[in-house]
């Protein structure tokens, strides 16, 4: 049984010991998440030459040593020769890090799940390891459904956070009421068409559609919602 979770991992300590055909995807992907990422490595991942040379990854072109893991949080294991696998994963429970060795489950403290985003929307789909080829047809059907108009929703609903606040300071009920009005509203529909005038007019609508909404200077918020 897995407990899922979203990590922040900004400025966090990150390690990856590698040399998989996925170390560069996997790589890229926590240094877009605002991890400081060490990479161990011997061989050669010419698509992480630039975040080395951005001073966005410390590349260390080694094969791993006892005591890397020494002031990390989280290490990824990604070894074309799974051999040292148990080797790192007793490293990992003896420093009380939190290791995932891709495609190793029983030396694993957490597995990643299949990942579908648009923009701000983050679905994470899991078989807890059992078929994670299944995992893979789960996001592609998810694809389908979930669009980049989600993307643009999420954008514009960012701007309405504090317009809510403001409309309803003193109701937690009403201002759960007006997310819910904002999210049904019809303006999804209009974004998945392209009409995002009429998409921020329904939105507008939304949030004042009571009686108990306090007036909000609409001039202080308005190029925010553009």
């Amino acid at each position: 049984m897995y407990y899922p979770v979203m990590l922040d991992l900004r400025d966090k300590k990150v390690l990856f010991i590698g040399g998989g055909i996925e170390t560069e995807v996997k790589v890229q992907r926590l240094v877009d998440a605002g991890a400081r990422v060490r990479l161990i490595s011997p061989f050669d991942h010419p698509a992480l030459d630039a975040l080395v040379q951005d001073g966005r990854l410390d590349w260390q072109r080694r094969a791993y040593h006892y005591g890397d893991l020494v002031g990390f949080m989280l290490c990824f294991v990604h070894l074309p020769d799974t051999t040292l696998n148990a080797t790192i994963a007793a490293e990992a429970r003896e420093r009380g890090v939190w290791l995932n060795a891709v495609d190793d489950p029983p030396h694993c403290d957490f597995i990643l799940p299949s990942i579908h985003r648009q923009g701000d929307l983050v679905i994470a789909i899991s078989t807890s390891g059992v078929a994670p080829a299944l995992a893979v047809r789960i996001k592609e059907h998810l694809s389908a459904v979930y669009g980049p108009e989600y993307a643009a929703f999420l954008d514009v609903l960012r701007s309405f956070r504090s317009l809510v606040k403001q409309a309803y300071p003193h109701s937690f009920a009403e201002r759960r009421a007006a997310w819910y009005r904002l999210v049904d509203s019809g303006a999804l529909a209009m974004l998945r068409a392209g009409d995002y005038v009429q998409a921020q007019n329904l939105l507008w609508q939304a949030l004042y559609d009571t009686a108990s909404a306090v007036p909000v200077d609409l001039s202080l918020h308005q190029q925010e919602v553009v």
